[in-house]
């Protein structure tokens, strides 16, 4: 037998209202069209439903029965109908985002753990990428969303702001350029370094600035992983220059020590990239707005903290 969803519901208020006209009122209807489809159910099914008296009406055995899981069916579709209402308003589905190293160390565990808190049935899937990898993924389509490192503007890609992170000289610590308060870039081009690989834009970017500068960038070893290279800089193999966010860690233990460059392209815009031209499904959306007021979120936490610690 087929169900009705219109007729269940009728049946369950006239069952709950405990007459056909209070169930049919309820259901903004007549109470001619209600005693209709329960009659037409009872007839596809080959049993009473109700039993019709003056003062109302009293449910059969298998009226009892009905009752119990027409009342769970229509609890199902109520679930239905939120759950296919929260993906139209992006509170439910999943969002591709693609992103450097530097942001993914940095910043985004802080802001993936508020956005959760906020949306815990959406699904972030997130891949660590390079600049140049996140591009090439994001212009046809292939991600939702992007963070990386670009000096210009991108075709086809609408870049915005996110966060800006600084470079450090990151050296043993008993090493001779650790005396001072700062570095300048052309000073650490003298000693051996230890680096993200050749496609990273950190690395091109240093290697363009070791140019503008006719001088070498002496890389000894490249590696992917920011804690790699940190212990390689502890064992003396070379210098490293990494964001400032990606050591603390390490000096913290007092493993190495470090010290900011001078120079002021050492402080680098990451930049959320979307596609020109292609609006972002609603999940995305919320994700992009998380991130775009990520940085106002984290200087209201310092402002917080330092207010705390003043108290």
């Amino acid at each position: 037998m087929r169900y009705d969803i219109q007729t269940l519901r009728a049946f369950v208020a006239v069952a709950e209202e405990g007459s056909i006209a209070a169930g049919a009122a309820r259901e903004a209807t007549v109470a001619s069209a209600v005693s209709k489809r329960i009659s037409e159910m009872e007839q596809a099914c080959g049993v009473s439903l109700i039993d019709r008296h003056r003062r109302g009406i009293s449910l059969t055995p298998a009226g009892v029965e009905l009752l119990d899981h027409a009342r769970r069916v229509m609890a199902e579709l109520d679930r239905l109908d939120t759950t296919l209402s929260d993906f139209g308003s992006g509170a439910r589905g999943q969002v591709r985002l693609l992103a450097n190293t530097s942001s993914i160390v940095q910043f985004l565990p802080q802001d993936f753990a508020s956005f959760i808190a906020a949306h815990p049935t959406v699904k972030l899937d997130l891949e660590e990428r390079t600049s140049d990898e996140t591009q090439r993924t994001l212009l046809p389509g292939l991600a939702d969303l992007g963070i990386l490192v670009s000096p210009h503007a991108i075709d086809g890609l609408n870049l915005e702001h996110f966060r800006c992170d600084r470079l450090v000289a990151v050296m043993p610590r008993e090493h001779p350029l650790s005396a001072r308060d700062a570095v300048r870039f052309a000073d650490v081009l003298a000693y051996d370094h230890v680096g993200l690989p050749r496609d990273s834009a950190l690395c091109e970017m240093l290697v363009e600035e070791a140019r503008k500068l006719d001088r070498p960038l002496k890389l000894r070893i490249q590696a992917r992983s920011y804690e790699g290279l940190v212990l390689m800089v502890a064992a003396g193999i070379g210098l490293s220059l990494l964001p400032e966010g990606s050591v603390t860690p390490f000096l913290k233990a007092k493993t190495v020590t470090a010290r900011p460059l001078a120079e002021t392209w050492a402080t680098r815009e990451l930049l959320l990239a979307t596609r020109v031209g292609h609006p972002l499904t609603p999940v995305a959306a919320l994700l992009y707005a998380h991130l775009r007021s990520s940085e106002a979120r984290a200087a209201r936490g310092v402002q917080t903290d330092r207010s705390d610690q003043t108290a």
